[in-house]
């Protein structure tokens, strides 16, 4: 294990599309600190270097073996989380790595071996476990105030298949397609909702954009083993957007245009190049606060339907019904991509192992290989690798 250091100093690894994100994360997190990155292309690390004065590396084998580095966040394409995860592990540093943790079960338990040998904590990032409507959803089911969960509804539409993607994005044998890039957000929501313990699967998923071979909508049912059952639905063809449904508030808590009102773009006949899906990213790296204030994160529609009452979010908190009415619960702000950072610096100075960890990360991965394998076999698939919700 790393020796303690009064700021956790963390490594980012990958500077490409989600790099963004992150890295306006660290601005506003106390006691954490970013201390370099590692990518392959040289642009990216003289841009780096240049804006933050830090090192650059051309590997991530060669920012892991720095002693200025306690963490690493792994933001590399689906197919390396597990090769880069290992990397860090075994070179004592602790991992935040992005959804899906992995592209195989066999993976996952490498990363979870890795962490376990070298004493490291290994989080399972980017997870919407972390967005504050929906650890109120989970304060008020735990409360008992409205009974056992009965039924969760969970439905996310936006464009994701008409967005510039690299060919490993739309490459289901490398994590790429909705189901790997997409459908742990869902999965992660409803399994935190509903306890964790998600006994079988049943899913169609589809292909219908003739221009990429890889899943481009999904339907899940899944059963919990305490008797509740969730639906998660997801469809990324461009031609609806979930933010009619919320408020015209996006995933990130702003306000969106009207999606009625856009104008048509013609639609992608196929995979774009490194250099393209770089140059207009969808993140760019800023440090400039939000030019309006921001609501709740919707992630689609989820409405959690319990004994004795139903939950769903409002643009700035919960909606909680029940017997006598409808009551709007105040949420506190979303802290963002901050909140893995603040979750690994807490869990440290506790001593306490991180939530979400590589397990539940596993968990969720087995969900969504199910949906594949049940997809393609048209059978219901029993899960045997779930673990309960804290």
């Amino acid at each position: 294990m790393p020796e303690a250091t009064s700021t956790l100093r963390v490594g980012i690894a990958g500077l490409g599309a989600v790099s963004g994100q992150v890295l306006r994360a660290f601005s506003g997190v106390a006691g954490v600190s970013l201390a370099a990155a590692a990518d392959l292309r040289p642009d990216a690390r003289d841009a780096f270097t240049k804006r933050r004065g830090l090192p650059a590396f051309d590997s991530v084998e060669a920012m892991c073996r720095s002693s200025d580095i306690d963490a690493v966040w792994i933001a590399t394409p689906n197919y390396l989380h597990a090769e880069h995860s290992i990397i860090a592990a075994e070179n004592g540093k602790h991992v935040l790595c992005e959804k899906p943790i992995a592209v195989t079960l066999a993976e996952c338990d490498r990363m979870i071996d890795a962490a376990e040998h070298s004493r490291v904590r290994l989080l399972a990032a980017h997870s919407k476990i972390f967005d504050t409507p929906v650890q109120a959803m989970r304060r008020i089911i735990a409360s008992g105030r409205l009974g056992n969960v009965v039924q969760i509804n969970s439905l996310m539409f936006n464009d994701w298949m008409q967005r510039p993607r690299l060919p490993a994005e739309v490459d289901t044998a490398r994590g790429g397609g909705v189901v790997f890039r997409q459908a742990p957000h869902l999965v992660d929501i409803v399994r935190y909702l509903g306890g964790g313990m998600v006994r079988s699967v049943r899913a169609s998923t589809g292909k219908w954009d003739k221009n990429f071979a890889t899943e481009g909508n999904f339907t899940t049912l899944l059963e919990f083993a305490d008797g509740a059952v969730a639906s998660i639905g997801f469809t990324g063809y461009g031609h609806f957007d979930v933010t009619e449904l919320t408020w015209g508030i996006s995933v990130y808590g702003d306000q969106k245009p009207d999606p009625r009102a856009a104008a048509k773009r013609p639609r992608r006949a196929g995979t774009t190049t490194v250099e393209d899906k770089f140059a207009n990213p969808a993140f760019p790296e800023s440090d400039a606060p939000a030019k309006a204030p921001k609501r709740m994160p919707f992630f689609g529609l989820t409405i959690v339907s319990c004994e004795r009452g139903a939950i769903r979010q409002s643009p700035d908190g919960l909606y909680v019904y029940d017997d006598t009415g409808c009551e709007e619960v105040a949420v506190p702000p979303n802290p963002e991509r901050a909140a893995e950072l603040i979750e690994l610096r807490d869990a440290l100075a506790e001593n306490r192992a991180v939530f979400p960890d590589g397990r539940w990360g596993a968990a969720t991965l087995e969900v969504c290989r199910a949906i594949i394998d049940s997809a393609e076999r048209k059978c219901d698939v029993p899960l045997e690798r779930q673990v309960p919700g804290p």
